[in-house]
This record gives C-alpha cells, sequence and structure tokens, in this order.
C-alpha cells in the first residue's frame, strides 16, 4: 500500500484528532482543524510506516479471510 493510500484510509481519524476547539472573545465556541497539527500527525504516521509489520499484516488478513471473518 502507497503512502497515499495510507493517508487516504486514515484522513477522517486525523481529522478528528486534529480538530481543537477554540473559545472566541463573544463566548462562543469555533470548531476546526488545526493544518498544522493535522500535518504533524502525518509526519508521524509516515514515519512509522517502515516499522509496521506487512508481512504479518497480511498473513493474518488471508487467514481471515480463509475462515471467512
Amino acid at each position: 500500500m502507497g503512502n497515499r493510500k495510507v493517508i487516504a484510509h486514515y484522513d477522517s481519524y486525523i481529522e478528528e484528532l486534529a480538530t481543537v476547539k477554540e473559545k472566541q472573545p463573544d463566548g462562543s465556541v469555533r470548531t476546526f482543524v488545526d493544518e498544522d497539527m493535522k500535518q504533524s500527525i502525518i509526519l508521524k504516521l509516515l514515519e512509522k510506516i517502515p516499522d509496521f509489520p506487512l508481512e504479518e499484516a497480511e498473513r493474518i488478513a488471508k487467514e481471515e479471510t480463509d475462515e471467512g471473518i
């Protein structure tokens, strides 16, 4: 799976993690995706992709498919 596919797969989760609430001077709360935080999370994810045990994950996925899970 390419890096773009990994990022696309986790995009909604990353956006959820990077969503912040900021109290405004009038007392209202503004909710938004902090783009700097989102990019930081994506960079951390990209750094960890090489450490992911891909062969093990593929073996487990195949076993689950074979078992009909």
